[in-house]
């Protein structure tokens, strides 16, 4: 999978930009607050249908217009012609081949891999962050995952309302078994997906691991439920359907009134964690900043190997100004893995973190004030 074009249109800094990228390594450079991080945001849109910047679209459009058009034109193992137009006086509108479509059936027509200077602080973030990470990933290639996440999202959300009126007014809790119920059956869903998903990052990264780091270290992800502790969690645990409902139903039973208390939900799928350990010791807890930076390279270029097991084709690879966050051997083993695989855009401000080698064999582009030149 590639982008072959791109096109802009008053989006963010750029009026209007057309380019052509190549299937291998395309590098665009420029100084700060040029647009290179708004090229990258533009084919994110693309891929997941929002921002990852904001969550306000209209910011997405030019200062002075009243809407913007993406547009791209992707290989796979069909050509795909996906188009992106929001507007401040109408409805976003997702396209497919020049055909108005759902955002559950765009999500999935082009899958990217984002790796921004954020993604480092993956391993010591919070639980959140990790969530949000897997849960794009899965959203990519499986529609159902997508569809009961958001359906189990709006649960919640109806879910805390209830239990907000109910501190004032008890008589709304013969409202909640209905929506127990609910978040038991897609909380159930949504658990033994990622534990799924989570087993496969686990493998691939481990390999990964192994490369990056010469073999000196034994990295273990793994997925960790809201009902365990971090010290209960074990590698290679599988938890059956029956369990996991069982075990929701019952902590639902359990914290009924500390959720009446406190307002909202605290059963789910909404507080599940990653732990990254290596050498069995907590990496967020005892792993240096290399040895965390490694993690999170091993995690990006595990996910693309889960997309392609799941896909039959690689994601594009988004860098956005990560290279300079790199020493040089990382940086090096990177791009070399990268350009074995996937078609990669990498943003930065200057070329030096680049060989003679890398260069000659990558597109570049120089990007200055919203103008892509070649």
């Amino acid at each position: 999978m590639h982008i072959k074009s791109l096109s802009l249109h008053s989006f963010r800094n750029y009026q209007s930009a057309t380019l052509s990228l190549t299937p291998g390594l395309n590098i665009f450079v420029g100084d700060n607050a040029q647009g290179k991080t708004n090229l990258l945001e533009a084919i994110y849109v693309l891929s997941l249908s929002k921002s990852y910047r904001t969550t306000r679209e209209t910011e997405l459009i030019n200062h002075g217009a009243q809407r913007t058009v993406i547009t791209a034109q992707v290989a796979k193992m069909a050509t795909l012609d996906l188009a992106v137009m929001v507007s401040e006086l109408e409805k976003k509108r997702l396209l497919v081949n020049q055909k108005s479509t759902t955002a559950n059936s765009f999500v999935g027509c082009l899958n990217t891999v984002l790796f921004i200077p954020d993604s480092l602080q993956l391993v010591k973030g919070s639980p959140g962050d990790r969530r949000r990470f897997l849960d794009v990933q899965i959203c990519q290639i499986d529609p159902v995952y997508r569809n009961n996440l958001l359906k189990y999202q709006r649960v919640v959300r109806q879910r805390n309302s209830l239990l907000k009126g109910a501190f004032e007014n008890r008589s709304q809790l013969s409202q909640l078994p209905a929506w127990d119920n609910q978040l038991v059956s897609l909380g159930t869903k949504i658990m033994l997906r990622r534990q799924d998903v989570v087993e496969t990052l686990q493998h691939y990264s481990k390999s990964a691991h192994e490369r990056i780091s010469d073999e000196r270290e034994d990295l273990h992800l793994i997925y960790q439920p809201f009902f365990e502790t971090e010290e209960n969690i074990a590698l290679g645990r599988k938890y059956t359907s029956a369990h996991v409902e069982d075990t929701l139903r019952q902590k639902l039973q359990e914290l009924k009134m500390e959720e009446v208390r406190r307002g909202y939900t605290l059963v789910g799928p909404q507080r599940d964690d990653l732990v990254f350990r290596i050498n069995d010791a907590d990496l967020k807890k005892y792993g240096s900043q290399g040895q965390q930076r490694t993690a999170v390279l091993a995690y990006i270029l595990a996910e693309l190997e889960l997309m392609c097991q799941e896909t039959g084709e690689y994601p594009v690879v988004l860098l956005d100004d990560v290279m300079s966050e790199l020493d040089r051997n990382r940086q090096m083993l990177l791009l070399s893995i990268l350009n074995q695989k996937a078609q990669t855009i990498v943003t930065t401000t200057n070329l030096d973190s680049f060989t003679p080698e890398t260069k000659q064999r990558a597109s570049i582009f120089r990007i200055e004030q919203g103008r892509i030149l070649q």
